[in-house]
């Protein structure tokens, strides 16, 4: 029988141990850092694909639900619709029209139409579907001088406050060149090349 001594495996010195950590820490890749122009076609790209999908989002489910959009320029509704609010309308029978409703109806005369609460609906004589309206906007004291004799009008399902304001300003021509150079700049941007030589994916 041959006796065996298990010799104790020695340390390494801490001269074999410091470069081959140096090495690693070496090795590593380094993150290269983002460039101004990369972080602003980022966000650039961002907020058009952004708007770009609430818009596509609100044109089907317009489509679809019979839906608009209708800007409040006075405060004749406020507190609930202040000035520069906009309303989503749908369309409705006359008939089917209830004091309480907040409802736009065609104003006689105008080309914008009003957007009043219902005070009270009567028939009319000689049309089964008409109805005469009495509106009143929530801040005012008094009802509307004439009632609205009509057929079919647009009840609100809901409010923005503001965004009357925000759909005006960008229908005028500045903001709509506005648009159009934004637009132009995040194309321009998409294909940018980067550092190695291609073409930035979105």
């Amino acid at each position: 029988m041959v006796d065996t001594v298990t010799r104790p495996r020695a340390g390494r010195s801490a001269s074999e141990v410091e470069p081959r950590r140096a090495d690693r820490r070496e090795r590593r890749p380094r993150r290269p850092r983002r460039r101004p122009v990369d972080v602003a076609s980022t966000v650039l790209l961002s907020v058009v694909g952004l708007v770009g999908a609430i818009c596509l989002l609100w044109l089907a489910v317009s489509t679809v639900l019979g839906l608009s959009l209708v800007v409040v320029l006075t405060g004749s509704m406020s507190p609930t619709v202040p000035a520069g609010g906009a309303v989503v309308t749908r369309a409705i029978a006359a008939a089917d029209v209830r004091p309480g409703d907040v409802v736009t109806v065609p104003r006689p005369g105008f080309e914008v139409p009003v957007t009043h609460r219902v005070v009270s609906t009567t028939t009319v004589p000689g049309d089964s579907a008409a109805r005469s309206l009495v509106l009143r906007g929530d801040a005012n004291d008094t009802d509307d001088r004439d009632p609205y004799v009509v057929r079919d009008a647009r009840i609100v399902v809901a409010s923005a406050p503001g965004l009357g304001f925000v759909l005006t300003t960008m229908s005028t021509p500045p903001a709509r060149g506005l648009a159009v150079a934004v637009v132009g700049a995040a194309v321009v941007l998409a294909f940018w090349p980067t550092r190695r030589g291609g073409v930035r994916r979105g």
